[in-house]
């Protein structure tokens, strides 16, 4: 039996990726770092500290990773972005959380980027794991465990919703079951 539901919040909440991409885009390329899609998007889940420097070091170009991800905040806050929430994911987390089962929101997004989103859809969780909150990103799992610590259920009590194979690799190195997502719309 779940006692626990941790859900990933872009791609399976809300649709922001292509928000995402097109910031770390700009930001990376006024530091004269070039970024693949694909790539990013595999990548999805790593902190943004760490995808910065995961295509600074494939263009061999030196960084200050907090710097560009600073200013990959600076642009996304300009930006004002719209995100659209998946209805069937909102609903399902929303008829977990009226069951009183324990729900997380883990992902490696910042805090500034998604609490102003989970109050625009009532999205409120009982514990919410930013990239803040941990040294590594997915597929590392220490989001997830970190998540399953702040809701008191052991790790083997949670099943993961997940819409990349990074997310799905964390949940399983974490010894939770994963639910796989995709967004077909």
């Amino acid at each position: 039996m779940s006692a626990a539901w941790i859900f990933d919040f872009d791609g399976v909440l809300v649709n922001t990726m292509e928000t995402h991409f097109a910031c770390y885009s700009q930001a990376l390329a006024e530091a004269g770092v070039p970024i693949d899609k694909a790539q990013f998007f595999s990548q999805a889940g790593m902190t943004g500290r760490e995808q910065i420097s995961w295509f600074a070091r494939k263009a061999g170009i030196s960084v200050d990773a907090d710097a560009v991800y600073r200013r990959k905040g600076e642009i996304f806050r300009e930006r004002n972005p719209e995100a659209k929430k998946i209805d069937c994911m909102v609903e399902l987390l929303h008829l977990l959380r009226s069951a009183g089962l324990r729900i997380a929101i883990a992902t490696g997004s910042s805090r500034p980027s998604v609490q102003p989103v989970i109050d625009q859809f009532d999205l409120a969780a009982d514990a919410l794991v930013t990239s803040e909150d941990v040294q590594r990103g997915k597929p590392h799992p220490d989001l997830f465990l970190l998540a399953a610590e702040r809701l008191g259920v052991p790790p083997e009590q949670c099943v993961v919703v997940e819409d990349s194979d990074v997310g799905i690799e964390c949940a399983k190195r974490a010894g939770m079951r994963a639910l796989r997502f995709f967004d077909r719309a």
